[in-house]
């Protein structure tokens, strides 16, 4: 049945109890189109994810050395990396900004002075650049998370891993940042726990 995004959004929370149950790989590809379709900034789309199903790594993945110990991402059936690639970001962020200043895209004024920006973007130390393409990243992982949840389908983001050993166990490319871990999984609802959240007035600024 489907849900809106109204219910998708309430219903939505952190799974961290997982059935013994396999995922369909169409249902991974609909989480990952989800995310491709997210929007970025300058159209940079500068996410990369590495899908892992295999039993033995996704148990590696939950030991104390790689997520201090978060036994429970042991029992589900798949983790996505979510990585950002910084080179493929500042290059697709150019790209898009000449493409929106020669078809008048965007105003004039935006895209006075351009090609300034775009050098000054490049030359930032890769701690700004890492950080305003997560921005991006995150946004891609909310939608994710949203088709999950509509597929009847459990997730929890995990920030809390060492990424050296993940790149390495998994032979990812230098090029790439680790910036959060997506578990995905048919949730056992057994032990869920409900929501804390702000008011409304807690969060507006008046």
């Amino acid at each position: 049945m489907t849900i809106s995004v109204k219910d998708a959004i309430k219903q939505r929370h952190s799974v961290r109890s997982y059935l013994d149950t396999p995922l369909n790989d169409s249902d991974i590809m609909e989480i990952l189109d989800a995310g491709r379709n997210a929007p970025s900034s300058l159209n940079s789309q500068p996410w990369r994810f590495k899908v892992v199903t295999d039993k033995t790594t996704i148990e590696w993945l939950s030991t104390k050395k790689v997520s201090r110990n978060q036994s429970w991402i042991g029992k589900a059936p798949a983790v996505i990396v979510c990585c950002v690639d910084l080179d493929g970001y500042i290059k697709d962020s150019q790209a898009s900004a000449f493409f929106f200043r020669e078809n008048n895209i965007m105003e004039e004024e935006p895209m006075q002075g351009i090609e300034e920006y775009v050098a000054k973007a490049e030359s930032e130390p890769d701690s700004d650049k890492f950080g305003a393409s997560v921005m991006n990243l995150s946004i891609a992982m909310s939608f994710m998370m949203l088709r999950a949840t509509e597929l009847g389908l459990g997730s929890c983001w995990v920030g809390m891993f060492n990424p050296d050993l993940i790149k390495e166990h998994l032979n990812m490319s230098d090029k790439l940042r680790i910036a959060a871990l997506l578990v995905i999984g048919k949730p056992d609802e057994s032990g869920t726990i409900p929501r804390n959240r702000k008011t409304i007035d807690d969060i507006l600024i008046k």
